[in-house]
């Protein structure tokens, strides 16, 4: 079943997501044809850091301030909307200390599961938070919201 059309915008944002995350996890450009990725580590973080600033901030605010107030109004998507909120938090602590951080192997871990958690929070929308809200709409329980 295709995206809700209020759920585009934010599932559009997350293939660009899960293309920085793949970069993280590889510790440089996702392949050999990947021109946008910088190889140096510093030039990684300068990227990621733009990437959360411009993107991934963004797309927090959206959610936390549109969409999950929907979804946590919703008593099966409580613990969800929770978890996700708490998901955002540690991404947030992850940036704040990455500009901190010297050693290059703990920097290349700590972008690294950056990229994991990244990952896995964008699944866990797309595979269990978005079908759940589509169906809930369907059913006459919610209106999702226009997103973006």
């Amino acid at each position: 079943m295709p995206r809700h059309s209020n759920l585009i915008p934010l599932s559009h944002d997350h293939h660009e997501a899960l293309l920085i995350a793949l970069r993280l996890k590889k510790g440089g450009p996702a392949s050999g044809h990947d021109r946008l990725w910088p190889a140096d580590l510093d030039g990684q973080v300068r990227s990621l850091l733009l990437f959360y600033e411009r993107e991934l901030l963004p797309h927090f605010r959206l959610e936390e301030e549109i969409l999950f107030p929907v979804a946590a109004a919703l008593p099966e998507l409580k613990e969800m909307v929770k978890s996700l909120l708490t998901q955002h938090q540690k991404m947030r602590d992850a940036i704040a200390g990455v500009t901190h951080i010297e050693d290059e192997t703990h920097l290349r871990k700590e972008l690294a599961d950056f990229g994991m958690l990244l990952e896995f929070h964008i699944r866990t929308e797309e595979r269990e938070l978005f079908p759940k809200l589509e169906e809930a709409e369907r059913e006459g329980k919610i209106t999702l919201p226009y997103l973006k």
